[in-house]
């Protein structure tokens, strides 16, 4: 056998060799791909779940300022106090500025809800009957002019099903 012969046969050789390690290597590297395929989507879907988590942190911690930040509680106080337990918010001793902080406070919560910060369901959940409440007695009731405030306005009445125009439309009056 010549020096050619005998470099044929080992090529060949190898060559059955490697395509044998290649059978065997190459499902092997298929299951890692597609396991390292599934553990980015785990990981994936775990950022989304904590990206959720924070978001319904944030969202509680701004729904409970209503209730805990003692600036808005002293504002919604002598609100109270002043309107005659909310029965006359046109009384002299209502402080307007106490009724804007309110609603800017509410607005803020409303732009956060437009703009995908805070969950609008959870909002809806905490804040509807004050939203509400504000809406109508202090802007619809001519109190206060609504034209700075048209996310909280958007949202008002996006949860109390009145149509959405460029214009707010108001709910008939109760009796």
């Amino acid at each position: 056998m010549t020096q050619e012969a005998i470099a044929a046969w080992v090529t060949a050789v190898a060559t059955v060799v490697l395509a044998i390690a290649a059978a065997i290597q190459l499902p092997l590297i298929v299951r890692q791909v597609r396991a390292l395929a599934e553990q980015m989507k785990l990981s994936r879907e775990a950022e989304r779940n904590a990206e959720r988590r924070v978001r319904e942190w944030e969202t509680l911690k701004a729904c409970q300022r209503y209730d805990f930040d003692p600036v808005l509680n002293d504002a919604t106080r002598r609100i109270w106090i002043a309107s005659r337990c909310g029965t006359d918010y046109r009384h002299e001793d209502v402080d307007r500025r106490d009724i804007i902080l309110l609603l800017n406070y509410l607005d803020g919560i409303a732009i956060g809800i437009e703009q995908g910060l805070y969950i609008e369901s959870m909002v809806q959940d905490h804040l509807s009957q004050m939203f509400d409440r504000a809406v109508r007695c202090f802007i619809e009731a001519g109190i206060v002019e609504g034209t700075a405030l048209t996310n909280l306005l958007a949202v008002h009445a996006r949860w109390f099903k009145r149509p959405r125009n460029t214009e707010y439309q108001s709910r008939p009056p109760e009796n």
